[in-house]
């Protein structure tokens, strides 16, 4: 078995409502008791907690595990926690693997497991029917050129990508991930992108969630 499963959850924090101290510091021992839930199980690859920029988001999850069943006990254990202050507002599961158009050097779970860069982004995308009717060749010649745009790109330093699956089990036939060390550069390196012939055929890519990386014990601090 060599794919992850991973997923990004985003809340948006309840409308209205007052909180008591008592409430910062009940979500402060949640926040807590779930990062060392994640830390203390060797079966996640990677736990990680940003704060969103989006106005109807608050808070973004992203973790990742090779067993599925791993996975709805972390979205059981996320959801709990924040269910008296805040609703869902995207969720997400897919599958990390290997890309068919180009080759890894690497273990898949190689860059998760690096230390978390400052800034996360996310989106579902899909693609067009007539994409999957090209033959194969023409494909891998499309997406080559996109990849070689993108890595010859001078903002391209540092940026750690990951292309995820969701066929059959999402919304959207694909998730996308990417930590960045910096929004401005990682703006020019997508508005570059546009130019790419594989963008003919892809239909939707949004929400766009973008957030930055936070510790677990900042998590009430910021949203009480």
């Amino acid at each position: 078995m060599t794919e992850i499963y991973t997923s990004v959850l985003s809340y948006r924090l309840l409308e209205g409502k007052a909180y008591s101290d008592a409430d910062t510091r009940s979500l402060d021992r949640m926040m807590r008791s779930i990062d060392e839930f994640f830390s203390a199980n060797p079966g996640y690859i990677n736990f990680h907690i940003y704060r969103s920029y989006r106005t109807d988001s608050d808070v973004i999850f992203w973790y990742s595990s090779r067993n599925p069943d791993l996975m709805i006990l972390a979205k059981e254990r996320v959801q709990a926690s924040m269910r008296p202050i805040a609703v869902s507002s995207f969720s997400s599961i897919s599958i990390y693997d290997e890309s068919p158009y180009n080759a890894m050097n690497k273990k898949l779970e190689d860059s998760l497991r690096l230390p978390p860069l400052r800034y996360f982004v996310a989106y579902p995308m899909s693609k067009t029917p007539d994409w999957y009717l090209l033959d194969f060749d023409t494909r891998k010649e499309i997406m080559h050129e996109h990849i070689k745009m993108a890595l010859n790109h001078p903002d391209e330093k540092g940026i750690r990508s990951y292309t995820t699956y969701s066929f059959g089990i999402g919304d959207q036939e694909f998730v996308v991930l990417y930590e960045i060390p910096d929004i401005a550069a990682w703006s020019r390196v997508t508005e570059k992108l546009r130019e790419a012939r594989a963008r003919k055929w892809i239909i939707k890519e949004t929400p766009i969630l973008l957030g930055r990386l936070v510790d677990a014990g900042d998590i009430a601090g910021f949203l009480l």
